[in-house]
């Protein structure tokens, strides 16, 4: 969870004063999903919103399978 976080503050637009949407989706751990969300929270003080925390659907579920979280923002590139 915390190589999320750390990945986010090197790539959101502006770093941890990144202000724009974040959104998490899981599959099957909406509790670790929860935690993301709350660090994140703590270290983007900025977030405009909620985090907003989805499930990921049957079609990625099924490659990724159970315990999957993907991380979602406005990144400063395209790679």
């Amino acid at each position: 969870m915390e190589a999320l976080v750390k990945q986010m503050k090197a790539d959101a637009y502006e770093g941890e004063d990144y202000d724009g949407r974040c959104y998490i989706c899981h599959s099957g751990c909406l509790e670790d999903a929860e935690e993301v969300a709350r660090v994140i929270k703590r270290h983007f003080s900025n977030i405009k919103g909620d985090v907003i925390i989805n499930n990921i659907g049957t079609a990625i579920g099924a490659h990724s399978g159970p315990g999957t979280i993907g991380l979602f923002f406005w990144g400063n590139e395209r790679k």
